[in-house]
């Protein structure tokens, strides 16, 4: 039976944090923060409470809470019940008399953009979130600023432009019990906080604030609402549950998402701009490498131009382009223009795609004749010395909306691309400062605007992905994104660019929203400029998180035949989404390094779990380090019982049993990945072609497509059939080679 109660006090004490009290209150551009006396009124026959208020007749105030023992949900509508415009600055929560019973000192907050920002998971309550650097000398916290320019540092927590998982916890180091906030709803507001310690207790301020405007300008009889989530964990120190209750209840409310769909779940996308091509991009290059992937690589399914079709080389220019003769298009590049590029590239029986950014060089055509659609976005660049900003454009002005639409038809209909990746264009979306010239109507609500623009322009099996400011795992974006890049770009295969990308995928992979939103850690590739460990180190890293969505370079003249067999391998088993566990983590250790110890619950060549004959478990080992690293795991660090086990390495086939402690030494900038298999029974330790088990009785399998299959046995088989036919096969120390024609099915006799 639910529990009913008939006051704050009853509710809160469920909290186990403190004697909690809540405290509405508004602020407006006039009057700053102003505060009224709220009427509750709590229901006797169900968990249900409204909070009324009148600000001296110029808004209403509507909290409706919705409870169940340390959950509330809340819906609060605030509307203009004046004849005047009032200037909203934003909306609050006080949370006051935040307690947990241990020493105060050891108070912290984790929030998914620290990683991104400080280069750390969890930052104590105190922490000087403006210290030079990005690092507190009060604190031995091994925090720096990474890749973030100084403005987008803010003393609010969740208030980065990098769109992160809308989520914060509030805890103690001594306890692993924690309070929860998060968001359910991103039409209106957003949520960030502040928090300090006031008399040893702790005190959390919940704002609800807009992007892009220093106030809203609130018409007569608007109604504004606001959704959130307030719980508790008493997983705070398990960084791959601390959400868990939140994100149950968000997976609630959110709308459809696209990010759920199978544009990038089960397909890739080879893109032009890394390893070094950039914008030495031509059709001739790009249909070259249509033609060698479209044999050689079955799982990709797009095209992506990318930066590089403009007629200046020296800068990036997607949106502006539209605005000139012609497109703006390079034609010694493209010869004939895109159109007739795109249609060439279906030829091949793959989806073209393209790259377009929303800055538009200072430059340009349009930057020149319309200055006035610019926002004030120079504030981000003075650190930049030689960089001028180019044009973001405002979104909030009539002429710049009917541009946009007209670019994008350029983009999905003129030239016909199927799939678009977004750059640059969240910046007045998700910046928390004024920059737009009208205030009716916050960021936010531009930004649905702009994306459900792109979204209907695009076939429904076609791909939108993000750019910059590159996201830190907010699923609200996925409603109209299919997937989003939480990484840098690896470029020509820059080690830093890699170390960052695994740090900062940490904080999202621990989500397991991958199901509702691909995740992609940027392409795979040659590489050149990465050692031979770090260029393995970056493909391990995007296989065991199940996030190569992108493929890269010039592979059909300089990938070697070696290197080839590795990227087809790595393509074999596309299933992007998946989660991924770590083990032997503790995110709140400060100076930790990101886990070194990543496992999945599948082979890296099938995508269902507990298949007998096939790999329980694929583990990888990372050292991101400069000096040697000794990595020992047991069994139950992947969530096995005892017993005798194989690990095998997935690019050597060295084998070893694992039955106790097992314990590898990495060099620096190094990893390993290894299917783990039980002992016992027949086994496939390996594949370079999928496998999904279709006859529980028999050894029988789908395939996906022609191949030469290579796959690691414990017993040689006495035939091997495909589709009922016998076919020719060789067998040497468990390698089992043979040719699979076509999809079909896969069936072994011992």
């Amino acid at each position: 039976m639910k529990q009913i109660f008939n006051s704050e006090k009853e509710l809160f004490a469920l909290f186990r944090a403190g004697n909690l009290t809540m405290s509405p209150y508004l602020v407006t551009e006039h009057k700053g923060r102003i505060e009224a006396e709220y009427k509750k009124i709590w229901s006797s026959q169900a968990n249900v409470s409204h909070w009324h208020a009148d600000y001296l007749g110029q808004f209403s105030d509507d909290l409706y809470l919705t409870y169940e023992d340390d959950e509330i949900t809340c819906r609060r509508l605030i509307k203009n019940i004046s004849s005047e415009t009032i200037a909203l600055k934003e909306a609050g929560i006080e949370l006051d008399g935040i307690d947990f019973g241990k020493n105060p000192d050891k108070d912290f907050y984790y929030h998914a953009e620290n990683s991104r920002i400080y280069a750390t998971m969890t930052l104590p309550v105190g922490f000087d979130r403006l210290a030079p650097g990005g690092k507190d000398p009060k604190y031995d916290i091994g925090s720096y600023l990474s890749y973030v320019e100084i403005p987008c540092c803010s003393k609010r927590i969740g208030d980065s432009p990098f769109q992160p998982f809308p989520a914060i916890l509030l805890g103690n180091y001594e306890t692993n019990h924690a309070l929860i906030h998060g968001t359910l709803e991103q039409l209106v507001f957003y949520h960030c906080y502040e928090i300090d310690h006031d008399r040893g207790k702790l005190r959390m301020n919940i704002i609800s604030g807009f992007k892009g405007v220093e106030a809203l300008d609130v018409i007569p009889n608007r109604t504004l609402t606001d959704r959130w989530y307030l719980g508790t964990t008493d997983n705070a120190d398990d960084i791959e549950h601390i959400f868990d209750r939140y994100t149950k209840v968000l997976r609630t409310v959110l709308p459809p998402l696209n990010g759920a769909g199978n544009a990038n779940r089960h397909s890739v996308v080879w893109e032009s701009w890394n390893d070094c091509i950039e914008r030495s991009v031509s059709e001739e290059l790009v249909l070259k490498e249509a033609e060698f992937v479209s044999r050689h690589f079955p799982n990709v399914r797009f095209i992506q131009l990318d930066d590089g079709y403009w007629h200046n080389d020296k800068f990036a220019n997607g949106i502006g382009t539209a605005y000139e003769k012609d497109g703006g298009i390079d034609k010694k590049k493209f010869p004939s223009g895109l159109r007739s590029y795109s249609d060439k590239v279906r030829q091949f029986g793959l989806t073209p795609a393209v790259w377009t950014g929303l800055i538009c060089p200072a430059c340009s055509q349009i930057t020149k004749e319309h200055p006035e659609w610019a926002v004030d976005y120079a504030w981000r660049y003075k650190e930049y010395e030689g960089i001028e900003c180019g044009m973001v454009l405002d979104p909030s002005i009539p002429e710049v909306r009917e541009y946009l639409q007209y670019a994008f038809d350029k983009f999905c209909y003129d030239y016909n691309f199927n799939g678009i990746k977004l750059d640059f264009w969240s910046y007045v979306f998700e910046t928390s400062f004024p920059m737009l010239k009208n205030r009716e109507h916050s960021s936010y609500e531009w930004r649905r605007w702009l994306l459900t623009e792109i979204r209907k322009r695009l076939p429904t099996d076609g791909y939108f992905q993000t750019g910059c400011d590159i996201v830190q795992g907010n699923p609200f974006l996925g409603e109209f994104f299919t997937n989003y890049r939480y990484g840098m770009d690896i470029t020509g295969g820059e080690w830093d660019h890699v170390k960052a990308t695994f740090l900062w995928g940490t904080s999202c992979f621990a989500l397991h929203i991958g199901d509702l939103f691909v995740p992609n850690s940027d392409s795979i590739g040659i590489m050149p400029g990465l050692s031979e460990n770090e260029r393995m180190f970056a493909i391990n890293y995007i296989l065991i998180t199940h996030s190569l969505v992108e493929l890269s370079g010039k592979l059909h003249s300089d990938c070697s035949a070696e290197h080839l067999k590795i990227l087809k391998k790595a393509l074999c088993n596309i299933n992007n989404g998946q989660d991924v566990h770590f083990a032997q983590y503790d995110y709140r250790k400060h100076n930790v390094l990101p886990p070194a110890i990543w496992f999945t619950d599948t082979p890296l060549f099938s995508r269902k779990s507990g298949t007998e004959s096939l790999p329980l478990k694929t583990v990888a080992l990372f050292n991101l380090s400069d000096e040697n690293l000794n990595i020992a795991f047991s069994p139950a660090d992947m969530k096995l019982k005892e017993g005798n086990y194989i690990l095998t390495d997935v690019w050597s086939g060295e084998q070893k049993e694992f039955k106790n402690q097992i314990e590898y030494i990495l060099p620096p900038h190094s990893s390993r990945m290894f299917s783990l298999n039980v002992a016992d029974g027949t086994q496939i330790f390996d594949s370079n072609i999928r496998l999904e088990k279709v006859d529980a009785e028999n050894i029988s399998f789908a395939t996906d497509y022609k191949a030469d299959a290579e796959l690691l046995l414990n017993t040689k088989p006495e035939r091997v059939f495909f589709n009922g036919e016998i076919i020719d096969f060789t067998y040497e120390d468990g390698l089992t080679k043979f040719h699979v024609p076509e999809q079909g099915i896969l069936s072994f006799e011992f």
